[in-house]
């Protein structure tokens, strides 16, 4: 009976662990010469097709910048209509009234179920009934417990951001990033701006 119990325990923080999301920066880029916190004032551009999940990813970001001391604003003050500013002049005015130096882009890249197979396995979990001097605490704590393999399935949304330099038009930084069973795009979103801000500060575009 206590062994059943151990085993369904088991199970259900598998499960919660496969549950639980978790946002990983799986490919990036950055310019070398670009290094030196050389970013002062960043325009953050979401592209997504709902309005509200792109504001919430626009203050996100422009909250995380702040907080790494660099000076950032939201697009969609400026730019409420994505589809009006297709024209490369009408979004070089936006930037120029801003006064940004480098513009960072985000888009969904891709969204899949993903399906990978966990072989079974032997776990050995201590036993709670009596025991009699260090061998029998020995053996009965080491009481094997089979996990018999299973298939997980995840649901994994990619996000790719870009981050360009104003004054040269080039490419400073450039990731993709996987979040695995996401609750909402609100967690995604969150999580999002946490890996990309510190991944540029580490790569020493921000301070």
């Amino acid at each position: 009976m206590k062994t059943n119990i151990r085993v369904i325990f088991l199970l259900l923080a598998l499960l919660v662990l496969q549950a639980c999301s978790s946002t990983k920066l799986v490919t990036r880029w950055s310019e070398p010469a670009a290094q030196g916190g050389k970013l002062s004032k960043v325009l953050v551009i979401g592209l997504f097709q709902d309005d509200l999940m792109r504001r919430h990813f626009e203050d996100e970001f422009v909250t995380a910048l702040i907080a790494k001391s660099r000076q950032a604003e939201a697009s969609y003050v400026h730019m409420p209509d994505l589809r009006a500013y297709k024209d490369e002049k009408k979004l070089e005015a936006v930037v120029n009234k801003v006064g940004a130096d480098a513009v960072l882009i985000t888009r969904l890249k891709d969204v899949e179920d993903r399906k990978t197979y966990v072989p079974p396995r032997v776990e050995y979990v201590p036993t709670m009934h009596g025991y009699h001097g260090y061998y029998g605490f020995y053996m009965q704590a080491m009481t094997p417990i089979y996990t018999p393999g299973y298939t997980r399935s995840n649901k994994v949304v990619q996000l790719e951001t870009r981050v360009f330099s104003v004054k040269d038009k080039d490419m400073v930084w450039a990731g993709v990033t996987e979040s695995f069973n996401p609750s909402s795009s609100g967690e995604i979103i969150r999580e999002l701006a946490d890996v990309v801000v510190s991944d540029m500060k580490k790569s020493g575009l921000i301070q």
